[in-house]
């Protein structure tokens, strides 16, 4: 047993070592351990003497420069708490601003510096406690955390990767207007040759306008959508100012400010390209106008269709409420080119070109000369003024009105289309408050499918302001078939300004159904010899009649299905069947207003508050239950 004695002295040793220094304690993780007192023995010799004075004299020398730092670590112990704090502050909001603010990124940089710094120094000074609190049992919990944060973070990371090298896109929008019609995805798909899209837009600055910041995101996630769609399709975004060389191959010598908001597409292997400026201010059309680019960067054939004048005809270049400009945009942005085709009245020995994919006679006022009469006839039986064959019988989309010419009607009939004048009333399906226009909902389930139901879907009510009913002569030399009809609940009415139908008496009206838009295929004309073997496609005319002009015009193009059933014809008519779709639909405008303020409280909130606060809560709780 110990003696009493021996405690107390004990005791009163370590006492005495214990007061060396009473005021001045500090962790001993940044001073330098006192060597032990313990006496060497003996059996270590001269060398073990030597090395203990050699020690005692380096703790001699480093101690003057250990007190000269004594008072900023003391402060550093002191204060350790803000300085965490400080450095993990600095740390979170420079990765924020380095990651999400292009502008202030040097900014950012110097806050990362600084809390590492901070965090570092720290960690130096109280490195004894920090270990023990790493190796004690609330460490270790610690520890096992960060190990999980890491493994899920990896995952994240790889199945971003992942992602990214195996993307899909997903558009959850009511009306699906993020989306790519049937049509261009047809396009992408069939590309002959690699396509590259060069988007010259300025790096955005704050300066940047809303319309013009909303322009650039349409355009950017445009292309993404077609690159995500096609190996064959890429893309790049060029700042105009910081690419001088790459604007120069592409425009000469132009100034660099000339070109901005500008995408050029070209084809890699032929080297053709094209320019393309959005064909109006709020990019509604800009698909259709990357997809018709991207067909003439690769040398695809465009075809040409001619609209006839000198009849009182619609003006494919007038732009006023009964023009159809629209109509010309519409077969532009399908990859047409589209020409008007003049006759006068007294011109004879006429012809239809021979690079005439279709031809289009749009609601004519005039009467037809007999000179066009014969050239018409010669262009659907495949005759050149010389009499020699063209390449193949003609393709004709002929618009009409209740009041159209006669000498057109007769044209037609002699073909067997037989139209009538007056204009359907349909007491059933009719525009709301608009008795004369009828509302075309009911599309034959026979008709060509790539007209009226394109690539399963179906298409929209047609809306045709005094339409005319259209009938079929069935003979040996044609088949026509219907393309759409009106209900049971409908008249033809020959008083364009009454709307109610007379349904009984000698002067009651005729009643429905009517046909307001026939497809017929003709050998020859009505009373041709019938031919004894079956004719070649290219051996027989095709011609599509509408009853009504007006659902054409710029007034109304973009109301309901009509432009699609129109352009669906045409591509139709011509054999490009993959052109043949639902048009992209309108915008649907859903807009979230915030003020300035509101705007500034969202950003920095989601940016800097909520992460930073996460920050400093769980190194608070660390550093409590350390």
């Amino acid at each position: 047993m110990t003696s009493p004695s021996n405690q107390d002295a004990g005791n009163q040793d370590a006492g005495q070592e214990a007061g060396q220094d009473p005021g001045n304690q500090r962790p001993r993780d940044w001073r330098r351990r006192r060597r032990s007192d313990r006496p060497a023995s003996e059996a270590e010799g001269q060398s073990a003497s030597r090395q203990a004075r050699s020690e005692d004299t380096d703790e001699v020398l480093s101690q003057p420069l250990i007190n000269f730092f004594d008072p900023a670590f003391d402060q550093v112990v002191i204060h350790s708490g803000p300085l965490v704090f400080a450095g993990i502050i600095g740390l979170v909001s420079g990765i924020v601003v380095v990651a999400f603010i292009s502008s202030m990124r040097l900014y950012g940089y110097i806050d990362i510096v600084i809390g590492l710094l901070l965090l570092g120094g720290v960690g130096a000074v109280l490195f004894s406690n920090v270990l023990t609190a790493f190796v004690s049992r609330t460490g270790r919990y610690g520890a096992n955390t960060l190990l999980l944060v890491g493994a899920f973070t990896g995952i994240v990371i790889v199945a971003n990767v992942v992602s990214f090298e195996n993307h899909s896109r997903m558009d959850v929008t009511a009306t699906n207007q993020f989306s790519l019609g049937t049509r261009t995805k047809d396009v992408l798909s069939n590309l002959s040759e690699d396509v590259r899209a060069t988007a010259f837009y300025k790096d955005a600055v704050d300066s940047d306008s809303a319309d013009l910041a909303q322009r650039r995101n349409k355009v950017l996630n445009t292309l993404e959508e077609f690159d995500s769609r096609t190996s064959k399709f890429t893309y790049r975004v060029v700042d105009p100012d910081l690419k001088p060389e790459i604007v120069s191959k592409y425009f000469g010598a132009r100034p660099t400010g000339f070109v901005t908001e500008i995408v050029v597409v070209e084809g890699m292997d032929s080297e053709g390209f094209d320019v393309l400026r959005p064909t109006d201010a709020s990019y509604t059309k800009l698909e259709q106008d990357l997809v018709t680019s991207t067909l003439i960067a690769t040398g695809s054939e465009k075809k040409l269709i001619y609209f006839l004048a000198g009849h009182g005809e619609r003006d494919v270049n007038s732009g006023t409420s009964d023009g159809y400009a629209a109509v010309r945009s519409g077969l532009e942005g399908d990859n047409y080119r589209v020409q008007t085709l003049n006759w006068g009245p007294t011109d004879v020995d006429l012809e239809v070109p021979l690079d005439a994919a279709l031809l289009v006679i749009a609601g004519p006022t005039s009467s037809l000369p007999e000179a066009h009469e014969l050239a018409l006839d010669r262009y659907l039986e495949g005759v050149q003024l010389d009499g020699s064959l063209r390449r193949e019988h003609g393709r004709m989309i002929f618009l009409a009105e209740p009041d159209s010419p006669a000498s057109f009607r007769n044209f037609f009939a002699d073909w067997g289309l037989l139209i009538s004048t007056g204009y359907i009333r349909d007491v059933g399906s009719s525009v709301p408050g608009l008795p004369q226009t009828l509302s075309l909902q009911n599309f034959n389930p026979e008709a060509p499918l790539d007209i009226t139901v394109p690539k399963g879907e179906r298409l929209q009510s047609v809306f045709m302001p005094g339409a005319t009913a259209i009938g079929l002569l069935q003979d040996p030399l044609r088949t026509g078939i219907p393309l759409a009809a009106t209900s049971a609940n409908s008249y033809l009415i020959n008083e364009p300004d009454r709307t109610e139908p007379i349904t009984s008496g000698p002067e009651a009206d005729q009643p429905g159904p009517f046909v307001p838009v026939v497809r017929v295929q003709s050998i020859g004309q009505v009373g041709t010899e019938v031919p004894t073997s079956q004719p070649e496609p290219s051996e027989i005319s095709d011609i599509i009649v509408f009853g009504d002009s007006d659902f054409l015009s710029n007034n109304s193009y973009n109301q309901g299905g009509g432009s699609d059933l129109f352009l669906n014809s045409a591509n139709f008519l011509v054999g490009d069947f993959s052109l043949v779709s639902i048009r992209p639909k309108m915008f649907a405008f859903r807009e979230f207003n915030l003020d300035a303020n509101e705007y500034d409280f969202v950003r920095f909130s989601s940016w800097l508050f909520l992460p930073g606060i996460m920050g400093l809560m769980a190194a608070f709780v660390w550093w409590v239950r350390r």
